[in-house]
């Protein structure tokens, strides 16, 4: 547990390390807190890696603080083709990132008022 008192579930870490292999059942991970704002979940993987529905997922998450809800943070991780020019071959990377996308006015954290 970190020091923030928030944990990591181990659904976490199991779906990070199969799209890290390379199963190619995973093309991203999104990760939330839980409802109870005390552990790292993960909240939807897809095997289609559509990088404008992944973003558009990402922009529409959901969070709720007592009774108000509104936009929410998100963390993620997709798995990005490519292809080297001059015939070189396919690559892969995953790029991992946050995303916190809160409306004017809206705040969900704990402390808010």
């Amino acid at each position: 547990m970190s020091k923030s008192g928030v944990s990591v579930s181990p659904e976490c870490i199991s779906t990070f390390n199969e799209l890290k292999l390379g199963k190619g059942t995973i093309k991203y991970i999104i990760y939330k807190l839980s409802d109870d704002y005390k552990e790292i979940v993960v909240e939807e993987t897809s095997a289609d890696g559509d990088w404008e529905a992944f973003q558009s997922k990402l922009m529409s998450a959901k969070a709720g603080y007592k009774g108000k809800e509104g936009k929410g943070p998100r963390y993620a991780v997709y798995d990005f083709d490519y292809e080297l020019e001059a015939g070189e071959g396919k690559r892969q990377v995953s790029v991992s990132m946050m995303g916190i996308s809160l409306g004017p006015g809206t705040d969900l954290s704990p402390g808010a008022k």
